[in-house]
């Protein structure tokens, strides 16, 4: 694991507790278009950690990068 994916970890751990931290706010509050959108960043922060694994196990693999050379 490289610094890359250490700071993308991180910052979607803060992401996550920031986006749980609203979605419980919006559903005390009961406004829908709150918890729409904390919703929506909820899934945003799987995504990029979803991206992230996968980028690290194609890292493992060496298959993650190349370059097709013109001849």
């Amino acid at each position: 694991m490289n610094i890359k994916h250490m700071i993308r970890f991180v910052g979607s751990a803060v992401s996550a507790g920031s986006a749980v931290k609203a979605l419980a706010k919006a559903k005390r509050e009961g406004d829908t278009l709150k918890m729409v959108e904390a919703a929506l960043s909820v899934a945003t922060v799987a995504v990029t950690v979803a991206v992230v694994v996968r980028e690290m196990r194609e890292g493992e693999n060496g298959s993650a990068d190349f370059e097709l050379e013109d001849k």
